[in-house]
């Protein structure tokens, strides 16, 4: 019964049109999924920004920032009165009687200074006469500031019988150390002198309030400034809770004007007797003079983001100057910084649904720099810092994910496309031009390892009157189960290289090659298992049960040969034999 051949071309059509459309959809799946995996990989690079993990790293960046931005603008009244080597060097070894201090404010007053803040703690037990001179300079000058500093407690005891004994040991326990009761009592002031530095012993900031027990102080930096601008309750609030960033304006001796403690006494002693000095006064009048020690030997230095070794003096006259400049710096909020990483991994991931590697990787850099050059004037000019070091490391993920997994889709594709080139599409076996070109190795290298190898030809006997009978649908059915047939006879849990290989020959005839195997074994074993499972196989189409048979024809690669095309013809030689004896069994060629 033959069919309409329009009904065929019209089923044909439809066929690839589905195939089609199946394409579009797999393609469509698979973007879907680069997304779901792309949205995967930012949610959790939005939890570990939320948890911290990287924030070390993030810090780094900020340094970085620190070392490529321009100085800052300093604030002109700021002056450093340092006590150097120069000035122990002068005026002789540290710590000095309470008198010299007294000297100096009564001379600062005098040339007219603003406020004076003293970086020390008084805390020395002195002569009465040393505590006198210190109280009466402090009450005449009425704008001296001290700091006091937050210590491991020390050790307290008494002595009986010339023995010290301890009433409290020295411990990890901290308390506040302050200067003495009465001179504090004198002062403008009093803010604190703590520094904590980061888990990599970087200065970057500082706690704008320390509040311990029933005690607490303000930095004493941002003391100053407080009462300078008159802003205690909006900086209070501003601050609250948050360390406070230090936004250091440079190198500090490039920045602030600094004389040597010994330099102020020297000028006023020379002033005294008409001499030139070498600070003149009104170097200092109306300034803010901040007196600490400098003195490697002696002063408290620390690490920041721009050199090794920045005396606290100076993180003091950092943290007043942006307070006085307007030039504070403030991290971005979370909210801020994950509105950041959400986007950047969005368009990233937009970027890298089609995969080019120069393309994609000139982008992904592309949206990287711009990213760093935005947070860096953000950072320059508005004293906002924002994260880049997260967003960098999310778009550099985000390119190796989608890149292996264009690499994956496409060796997916590759081996699609490479089915479609070498196999039958109605059996799944291989076409034979692939099998040929397997044949040709393989009979080489027979002939190199010496190895047998064998051929089976078959052909489905009476299949053109199965397919008048019962139509071509019935007899491509009858070719597909054929197919499966032979190929659940054959040796395929083998290495590649060495497993049976089987294609459509024609029409309705197979091929297979048997690696390894002399020609009886082929005949006996797989030719004659071939044509019994074809034979004992159930074939029904319509309700009507199809018997089906096959005509098997066997031969081997002779040592004299060094092509297949004479094995090839032996074994159709076999089957035609087989075909003209009675059909259904398997002939050895001769």
């Amino acid at each position: 019964m033959q069919q309409n051949p329009n009904r065929q071309n019209f089923a044909q059509q439809l066929g690839e049109f589905f195939s089609r459309t199946k394409a579009s959809r797999s393609l469509r799946r698979s973007e879907l999924f680069q997304i779901l995996l792309s949205l995967l990989i930012i949610g959790a690079a939005v939890f570990c920004m939320k948890t911290g993990s990287f924030e070390r790293f993030e810090y780094r960046c900020l340094d970085y920032f620190f070392q490529k931005r321009p100085a800052l603008k300093t604030d002109d009244s700021i002056r450093l009165i340092e006590i150097s080597e120069e000035s122990l060097q002068a005026i002789g070894q540290w710590p000095w009687p309470w008198h010299y201090h007294a000297e100096l404010i009564k001379i600062l007053k005098q040339w007219g200074a603003k406020k004076i803040i003293f970086d020390l703690v008084f805390k020395e037990d002195n002569a009465p006469y040393e505590n006198d001179a210190l109280e009466r300079a402090i009450s005449e000058a009425g704008n001296v500031y001290f700091s006091v500093g937050y210590e491991q407690r020390a050790e307290k005891k008494i002595w009986v019988h010339s023995l010290p004994i301890a009433l409290e040991p020295k411990g990890d326990k901290m308390e506040w150390a302050h200067s003495d009761p009465v001179l504090e009592s004198r002062l403008k002031g009093i803010g604190h002198h703590h520094i904590q530095l980061d888990e990599d012993g970087v200065l970057r900031s500082v706690q704008p309030w320390l509040e311990i027990g029933l005690e607490r102080y303000a930095q004493l930096g941002l003391k100053v400034a407080i009462d300078e601008l008159d802003q205690q309750v909006l900086i209070a609030d501003r601050y609250a809770g948050k360390p406070m960033l230090i936004n250091w304006p440079g190198l500090w001796k490039d920045r602030y004007q600094h004389y040597h403690y010994s330099d102020v006494i020297r000028s006023y002693q020379g002033m005294q007797k008409g001499l030139k000095p070498v600070i003149s006064p009104d170097a200092i009048k109306d300034k803010i003079c901040f007196v600490g020690l400098t003195a490697t030997d002696n002063a408290n230095f620390s690490v920041n983001a721009m050199e090794p070794q920045v005396p606290r003096l100076a993180v003091h006259a950092a943290i007043f100057n942006q307070m006085m400049t307007g030039q504070s710096l403030i991290p971005a909020p979370v909210i801020w910084n994950l509105a950041v990483i959400v986007m950047i991994g969005l368009i990233a991931s937009f970027l890298f649904i089609e995969f080019n590697n120069i393309r994609s990787f000139i982008a992904g850099l592309g949206l990287v720099t711009g990213w760093v050059v935005i947070a860096f004037i953000s950072f320059w000019k508005f004293g906002i810092w924002f994260y880049v070091f997260q967003p960098a490391v999310l778009v550099l993920l985000l390119f190796i994910v989608a890149a292996i997994y264009a690499h994956i889709v496409a060796s997916r594709e590759q081996a699609r496309l490479f089915d479609l080139a070498t196999r039958d599409g109605l059996t799944g076996l291989f076409v034979i031009r692939y099998f040929r070109e397997m044949l040709n190795q393989l009979t080489d290298d027979a002939l190199k390892h010496r190895f047998p190898l064998s051929l089976i030809l078959m052909d489905i006997d009476n299949f053109k009157s199965i397919n008048d009978t019962y139509g071509h649908p019935a007899g491509d059915l009858i070719l597909k189960k054929t197919a499966h047939a032979v190929q659940s006879c054959l040796r395929s849990k083998r290495p590649a290289k060495e497993i049976d290989l089987v294609a459509r020959y024609g029409g309705e005839e197979f091929i297979v090659a048997l690696h390894n195997c002399p020609i009886e074994e082929a005949s006996a074993q797989a030719g004659e298992r071939i044509r019994k499972a074809v034979e004992s196989n159930f074939y029904e189409w319509e309700g009507h049960q199809i018997p089906v048979t096959i005509s098997v024809g066997v031969s081997s690669l002779r040592k004299d040969e060094n092509i297949p095309d004479f094995m090839v013809r032996r074994a159709d030689e076999a089957l035609y034999e087989a075909k003209r004896t009675g059909k259904n069994k398997v002939c050895i060629a001769e």
